[in-house]
């Protein structure tokens, strides 16, 4: 029996993101008060051609954040059609000196393509290995799923980027507001022995961070069913 279970772990496929779907398309009924690990199906009675088209990305009228940068979202909380597909893409404008902080995708690896300027992307692997460049238009880098990364204008113009993702719902997890800005919040205690400071100093980032700096783009709850807020 042993040899049987090492076997079939051995031959079953393995799977780095979502699902494989089960029919044609699945649109995603938002308004369902069904709690899944993504979203039930939206009637294909009433699906149109319409529900296959996003033009967020021209509509956008998001302002930017106090970081200098704001996005556009077509992931299944915006764009319906994508649920079951296992993917997503994101559109990223940043003003002349802007950061997207350090963050995580946990559920997704990411392909960022810069369309315009110049900017440097990094991420850093598990053994905190730092791997970054200076992009230029129509280069890609990809970010391995869950590991932490940023994105910074050094161009002198707005830099205009599009990440797609394997997943309906990435999610992100901003590191600054994950220890600084958490509900409840995390002792200071514990932050100021990790990071070797006093807790003034913990008190200080936390207030810094009080209010929410980044476009709520990636929004998921933590459990396995995905909700609209």
């Amino acid at each position: 029996m042993f040899f049987i279970i090492v076997l079939l772990s051995l031959v079953m496929p393995c799977y780095g993101a979502d699902p494989s779907p089960l029919q044609d398309y699945c649109i995603a009924d938002l308004s369902s008060d069904i709690y899944l690990n993504g979203y039930p199906c939206k009637n294909p009675n009433n699906v149109t051609v319409d529900d296959f088209f996003y033009d967020g990305f021209i509509t956008d009228t998001t302002a930017f954040n106090i970081d200098r940068w704001k996005a556009a979202a077509a992931h299944v909380d915006f764009f319906p059609a994508v649920n079951t597909l296992g993917v997503t893409m994101i559109q990223i404008q940043l003003l002349k000196g802007g950061v997207v902080g350090p963050h995580t995708h946990p559920r997704a690896s990411e392909m960022l393509l810069l369309m315009e300027g110049k900017v440097i992307a990094g991420f850093i692997t598990t053994d905190n290995v730092l791997f970054y460049k200076t992009m230029t238009p129509k280069m890609l880098v990809v970010i391995p799923q869950a590991l932490v990364h940023f994105v910074y204008n050094v161009g002198e113009g707005t830099a205009l980027l599009y990440a797609g993702y394997n997943s309906q719902q990435p999610a992100t997890q901003y590191m600054a507001d994950a220890l600084f800005n958490s509900m409840p919040s995390i002792p200071d205690g514990v932050l100021s022995r990790s990071f070797r400071v006093n807790d003034s100093i913990i008190e200080l980032l936390k207030s810094s961070l009080s209010v929410p700096v980044y476009p709520d783009i990636m929004s998921s709850t933590s459990s396995g069913s995905v909700r609209l807020k």
